[in-house]
């Protein structure tokens, strides 16, 4: 028995030191991405990578450069003493070294190295403030919403109608009908690219949210369907046919005794049809022109393309936009991962 328990112990902190190292390797990309959408323009970059930003440390030096100027300090070795100097001016292929506490000692010397720079962490949350200013995110995230909000009404309340047919109802074809719905998820979205496309364009849709809300109230996710069809496969039908004594029809059964023992299937699906909008890009990409309508996919990338060069700022709307996705996750993850697992398991 003590062996046994012992081994027991043993695997739980094999399992646990596995699960800490993934968290780290998983979690260490977010944090530097955080970490960097603090950082400016004048970070130091290391290798390997600082975690935190590291800026030069700067400082004014009394009698050189204009009031208020401020020069960088670097590691500097003085008759084999090493002391923090500020660089003021170049003369000719040297630099001229000075101590801030003590500006009469000069020292000329060979041009230091980024390496020799002395470093101070420094925190730039203007960055956040400073994005907002310069993209018209909140004008991205009312469109990104307004797809939202239509997109998965539609995707939910399509998917809860036919997934509620397949389960409840008995007719001819219906399995053929339904492994054809699931052969539609091996289909590539790229291959009916091209026809959607057209058939859009012919109906003055293009450059429109149409094509990206209408087709969401056609059950286009046979996955949805698929769950949903599973999770009401498990509940027994001794509901439905108590209720048809007490006079309800399909739709009274559907909304009064289905969908109460759905709601963790369904909140799934919601919230994992909620954050594909929210990050959507492919399908933005393709159908919408007009600037003015950008999603906040769409505006992320046309703000990287411009600001390119300072990191801090394309991390911090980033990270801006990581935000309301992961807090409506960790607020329901415990309904998701309920709703994933017993649709998947039931049937």
């Amino acid at each position: 028995m003590i062996t046994n328990q012992k081994l027991i112990m043993r695997r739980k902190a094999v399992a646990l030191i596995i699960m800490i190292l993934g968290s780290v390797f998983i979690l260490y990309p977010v944090l530097q991405m955080l970490c960097g959408s603090l950082s400016s323009k004048t970070v130091i970059k290391t290798v390997p990578s600082s975690i935190v930003p590291l800026e030069g440390k700067k400082v004014t030096v009394e009698g050189y450069g204009e009031p208020g100027e401020k020069f960088f300090l670097y590691n500097i070795e003085v008759n084999g003493e090493k002391k923090e100097m500020a660089y003021v001016e170049k003369l000719d292929k040297s630099w001229v070294y000075v101590n801030p506490n003590d500006p009469a000692e000069r020292y000329i010397g060979e041009p230091a190295t980024p390496d020799q720079r002395v470093r101070s962490i420094k925190f730039n949350w203007s960055n956040y403030s400073e994005a907002m200013k310069k993209s018209p995110f909140p004008k991205y995230i009312a469109n990104t919403l307004f797809i939202l909000i239509l997109a998965t009404f539609g995707a939910v309340l399509s998917a809860v109608l036919v997934a509620y047919g397949f389960s409840r109802f008995h007719f001819k074809g219906r399995t053929q009908l339904f492994l054809c719905l699931l052969a539609t998820m091996m289909l590539p979205s790229q291959v009916t690219l091209i026809p959607s496309f057209i058939l859009y364009k012919s109906l003055g849709w293009y450059n429109t949210y149409l094509p990206l809300i209408v087709p969401a109230y056609f059950a286009v996710s046979a996955m949805n369907v698929f769950l949903i069809r599973q999770f009401m496969m498990g509940l027994p039908l001794e509901l439905d046919e108590a209720a048809k004594i007490d006079g309800c029809g399909p739709l009274k059964i559907l909304w009064h005794v289905i969908l109460p023992q759905c709601k963790p299937v369904i909140l799934t699906i919601t919230l994992s049809t909620a954050v594909f909008w929210w990050n959507d890009y492919y399908w933005a990409l393709i159908y919408i022109q007009d600037k003015a309508r950008y999603t906040v996919s769409l505006g992320i990338q046309s703000f990287n393309a411009l600001y390119f060069n300072n990191s801090g700022l394309t991390s911090a709307a980033t990270v801006m936009m990581m935000i309301p996705p992961m807090i409506i996750f960790f607020i329901f993850q415990k309904y998701f991962i309920q709703g994933t697992v017993i649709s998947g398991v039931k049937g």
